[in-house]
């Protein structure tokens, strides 16, 4: 029996925490479909006692961390304007 994408993103992001550009691009889909997928998995992990971690992004350029928990990476810095923005990142914990 084959694993459904959701399936799929909650097997990755439980065993190790995954990078939203790194899961997106091993998953093969948009941002917008990621970003649907793990609102959905963010409430469906409730039930079970658990929760989706999100670690906000950083700038690599000047080092900002961003404090919005977004699901996808913010465009550009805030504080320098750089376009090099790396996170966020995912977990689910218990």
């Amino acid at each position: 029996m084959t694993q459904t994408r959701r399936q799929r993103i909650v097997d990755f992001i439980s065993d190790e925490e995954w990078n939203f550009e790194d899961l997106r691009h091993e998953l093969g889909v948009t941002v917008n479909i990621l970003e649907e997928d793990l609102h959905h998995i963010e409430r469906s992990v409730r039930g079970s006692g658990k929760r989706l971690h999100v670690r906000p992004a950083t700038c690599l350029g000047c080092g900002f961390d961003f404090t919005k928990k977004a699901l996808h990476p913010p465009g550009r810095c805030p504080q320098c304007r750089d376009r090099r923005i790396e996170g966020p990142w995912m977990k689910i914990t218990a």
